[in-house]
């Protein structure tokens, strides 16, 4: 049997970071948390991080190396969301999204990098989350729209690189996920069954998707069942993106 692998989340502490860190766990791995704020699982390892500033992230990597040696998987899921139209988005915000999702994703990456190269690393592996956003458009999310297909663009170029290094790397891109997030900002809705019915339509599967069901992937992904797959972005989204709209007849 391997020994439990290394894994860095980003963002770890809640919503679709806290599953990601619950399935690792689940299977045996020691788990980094790299967030602002301490998760309330018990077990992970805690390293106060701010994943836009270079030098918290080196001194994150230096932590691990120090306890740990080397690394074996990177997670970047650490990320923010504004709602502005685009001439009302003002430049520090714009700065502000794309240093917590894109630059973040470079300097971790950067400095994992000797890490996952490292004896003793198994099967390395990195997963960016991007978002179906990065595909399509909703109103008033044009800056993290352009994030996150930078951050599917820098996943590609990562896994060309380094993939001769035997490191591989992809992106998971969520749609639609019921997280508290997404419950608070419905629950503004008086009619809740019919904003429930009308969301759902837009899903062949039926449903939301669950932070589960993105962990699963990311899970998979950082898997040696995946040894073949590297510079892809995998779209999680219940079908949502392959579903034509149709006028109401």
């Amino acid at each position: 049997m391997s020994a439990p692998r290394i894994v860095i989340v980003t963002g770890g502490a809640q919503n679709i970071g806290a599953a990601i860190v619950a399935r690792f766990q689940a299977a045996g791995d020691t788990v980094i948390c790299a967030d602002l704020n301490e998760p309330d699982a018990v077990g992970v390892t805690f390293m106060e991080t701010d994943v836009a500033r270079e030098a918290s992230v080196r001194d994150l990597m230096t932590r691990v190396e120090f306890d740990f040696g080397h690394l074996d998987v990177l997670v970047n899921n650490a990320g923010i969301c504004i709602e502005e139209p685009i001439a009302d988005t003002r430049e520090e915000d714009w700065d502000r999204v794309m240093a917590v999702n894109v630059k973040s994703t470079f300097l971790t990456t950067k400095h994992a990098l000797p890490l996952m190269r490292a004896e003793g690393a198994q099967y390395p592996a990195i997963v960016n989350i991007s978002s179906i956003e990065g595909l399509g458009a909703n109103p008033l999310h044009s800056v993290y729209a352009a994030s996150k297909a930078a951050v599917a663009a820098f996943s590609h170029n990562t896994a060309l690189e380094y993939g001769p290094y035997g490191i591989r790397c992809n992106a998971v891109a969520p749609g639609w996920i019921n997280t508290p997030f997404n419950e608070q900002l419905l629950a503004q809705y008086p009619d809740r069954a019919a904003v429930d019915s009308a969301i759902e339509a837009l899903h062949p599967v039926g449903r939301l998707g669950s932070p589960e069901d993105v962990a699963n992937t990311v899970f998979w992904l950082a898997s040696a069942d995946a040894a073949f797959v590297t510079g892809q972005e995998v779209v999680v989204d219940g079908g949502r993106l392959a579903k034509l709209p149709l006028p109401a007849l």
